[in-house]
C-alpha cells in the first residue's frame, strides 16, 4: 500500500480540481494499480505529491533544476509545475486533462523507481515514462501505463521513492 497525501500550494480555480484529478489518476483501472500496488490517501502518509508555482517546485525539486517549468519525483516528493497542469506544454498533442493524468502517472512512475523510456516505434503510443512534455518523437501521446511499464514495475523489486542520484535525472520537461 502506497500512503500519499496531496498537497495544494495555489488558489486559482485552475488549478482547484488537483487532488480530484490525482485520486482519480491513481486509482484508474488502467494506471499503476495494474501493477499490483493500491494507493492511499492519508494525512500523515510518507509520500507527498504537490502542486507548485515554478519558484517552489525548483527550491523543492533541487539539486535538480527544474528551471521553474518541470515537474520532479526527489525522493518522498512528487511536485508538479503549476503553469504545466494549468496549460500542458506547447508540443503536448493531446487534451488538458489527458496532460494531467500523463503527468500524474509519469511522476509516480519515478517514485515507484522507474526511469525514462525512449519512443521507440513512431506512430504508436508513447511510454508514460517518455518525457511527453517535450519529447514525443513520434510516439502519440498517452496517460497510462504500458503493458510492459506495468510489468516492470509489478515486479516490485525497484526501490520506492529514490532520491537524487547524479546522473540520473528523473525531472520531466
Amino acid at each position: 500500500m502506497i500512503h500519499y497525501r496531496i498537497e495544494r500550494h495555489t488558489g486559482d480555480d485552475a488549478t482547484a480540481d488537483f487532488a480530484a484529478m490525482v485520486d482519480a489518476t491513481l486509482h484508474d483501472a488502467r494506471g499503476w494499480t495494474r501493477a499490483g500496488f493500491v494507493f492511499q490517501q492519508a494525512a500523515d502518509a510518507p509520500y507527498t505529491i504537490l502542486l507548485g508555482e515554478g519558484p517552489e517546485v525548483q527550491q523543492r525539486c533541487r539539486p535538480y533544476d527544474t528551471y521553474g517549468r518541470y515537474s520532479c519525483q526527489i525522493g518522498p516528493l512528487v511536485a508538479i509545475t503549476a503553469d504545466r497542469w494549468r496549460f500542458a506544454t506547447p508540443e503536448w498533442a493531446g487534451d488538458l486533462t489527458t496532460y494531467r493524468q500523463m503527468v500524474v502517472d509519469h511522476e509516480i512512475g519515478h517514485l515507484l523507481g522507474l526511469h525514462h523510456r525512449d519512443c521507440t516505434t513512431p506512430g504508436r503510443v508513447a511510454p508514460v515514462m517518455l518525457p511527453q512534455s517535450t519529447e514525443l518523437h513520434g510516439c502519440l501521446p498517452n496517460p497510462w501505463p504500458l503493458p510492459e511499464e506495468v510489468a516492470r514495475a509489478a515486479r516490485h523489486d525497484l526501490p520506492l521513492a529514490p532520491g537524487y542520484e547524479s546522473g540520473d535525472p528523473r525531472d520531466t520537461p
